[in-house]
């Protein structure tokens, strides 16, 4: 069975040292983008939730690349056939699996990114975000 964490703290503790420094470039981008989130684990991953509904979750289990999973939670349905309505990602850095369910990896690596895709990706979760 898959480990379970409680906090944060102990997902991070269980990271080999350059996922967690994808995972806490992620986390960074996500609390520039909104102060307001609340994080906490769901799903056995660092989500974050907005006005008590999920809208964001690191996804770092097994052997891909680290990612940002844009979503509503379960409180709308998905369709995976559908095309998405949402329009806040003018550089293209989503890629889609369903209608209302995006992801976008970890920019540069453990090392981050450069000025300009740290502000594409905080623009991207704004807009996300402000798309209820």
């Amino acid at each position: 069975m898959a480990e379970r964490y409680r906090t944060v703290d102990e997902f991070l503790a269980a990271q080999a040292p350059e996922r967690r420094a994808e995972v806490e470039v992620l986390r960074e981008l996500v609390h520039e983008a909104e102060p307001r989130l609340v994080e906490i684990v769901k799903w056995n991953s660092p989500d974050y939730t907005l006005e008590g509904v999920d809208r964001l979750t690191i996804n770092a289990a097994g052997r891909g690349p680290v990612r940002l999973i844009l979503h509503f939670g379960v409180a709308r349905a998905e369709d995976r056939s559908a095309a998405p309505s949402f329009s806040g990602d003018p550089s293209g850095l989503l890629t889609w699996h369903s209608n209302i369910r995006a992801s976008l990896p970890a920019p540069g690596g453990a090392s981050g990114a450069d000025d300009e895709t740290r502000a594409r990706i905080i623009a991207v979760v704004r807009a996300w975000l402000a798309d209820v």
